[in-house]
């Protein structure tokens, strides 16, 4: 409606034009987390997640830092008290955070301790070959599932789920989002497989610092080479490693992958002495600046294909 219109118009047009944009006014520029849901995350990835998902009816706290270490994290009081009056609490699960029953114990009855972990299937760490069974002393199997598209679906089926419980009035909204995000990560999926494609089977050995890459190598059909445990603080192990550097020896390894939030000088060394690069990858699922799932995965998709295809034979001259 026009101004000139409004002016002429009866008195009572006039009102209800004006009513109708304050509804929109309100529609629109209104924030949905005031009504929301408050959730605190035990690891920025679960953040990531839980935003995604939940759109503008959810407040994130991330607990851990993206420059943090999931492996030796614990919350302080500080971090308890955002917690408090979360209504869901997100966990990695599978044995990433010991401290799990006593965070239970310290928070209200009505908050929710989401394992998010408890969505996805198991991934063993695999014995390098001469190496005694858990020589490495790490736990059977792989905490670290985000590494995989397929698995970050999982885990968002389940946070979908319990945020519909929590507050049925996002119910739409959040089926709504749980779909679009569905649909990025098979494209996600697809993106990887035909990076990964030109890597030839004998190549496909992901020499790692840590037991982190397992969900990842199962999911694309890699051998997964931990030189250490499950978190990188753990203690090598004399048989364990020497196992590793002979089956290195033996696949050919095309590289070696480190941490890029903490490269072991050892496997730098290690990369030297067999004439291999070291890349860095980002296995913990923290980085100061990228700090979602797609940016993480697409660059070490990226990594592992350009440390791991071979390099295009020069072309023939021309007659």
């Amino acid at each position: 409606m026009t101004r000139l219109a409004l002016e002429t118009a009866p008195r009572s047009a006039y009102t209800g034009a004006m009513n109708w944009w304050r509804l929109i006014a309100v529609l629109f520029f209104t924030p949905l987390a005031a009504a929301g849901v408050k959730v605190a995350a035990l690891h920025p990835l679960l953040g990531d997640l839980a935003r995604e998902t939940g759109g503008g009816r959810v407040e994130v706290a991330d607990l851990l830092r993206p420059t943090g270490n999931p492996h030796t994290f614990e919350p302080t009081a500080r971090e308890l008290a955002a917690a408090a009056d979360a209504a869901i609490v997100l966990a990695t699960g599978k044995r990433m955070e010991p401290y799990l029953d006593r965070l239970r114990d310290s928070l209200p009855p009505q908050t929710l301790l989401l394992d998010l972990g408890a969505a996805i299937p198991a991934a063993e760490v695999p014995c390098p070959r001469g190496a005694e069974e858990g020589a490495h002393g790490h736990s059977a199997n792989d905490p670290h599932w985000w590494h995989t598209p397929a698995n970050m679906k999982r885990a968002a089926r389940r946070l979908a789920a319990a945020l519909e419980a929590i507050d049925p009035e996002g119910r739409e909204l959040y089926r709504a989002r749980l779909k679009e995000w569905n649909r990025r990560m098979d494209r996600l999926d697809a993106e990887a497989r035909t990076a990964l494609a030109g890597i030839p089977p004998e190549r496909r050995v992901l020499a790692t610092a840590h037991a982190s890459m397992c969900h990842f190598c199962r999911e694309y059909g890699f051998t997964p080479l931990p030189l250490q445990g499950v978190s990188a603080q753990d203690e090598g192990h004399a048989a364990a490693l020497a196992a590793v550097l002979a089956e290195l020896r033996r696949r050919r390894a095309g590289a070696l992958f480190t941490e890029m939030n903490a490269p072991p000088k050892m496997l730098e060394t290690i990369a030297r002495q067999l004439h291999v690069p070291a890349l860095p990858l980002i296995t913990d699922g923290l980085h100061p600046e990228l700090r979602t799932f797609e940016a993480i995965f697409r660059h070490n998709v990226k990594t592992i294909a350009e440390g791991l295809t071979p390099a295009p034979r020069d072309a023939a001259p021309a007659p």
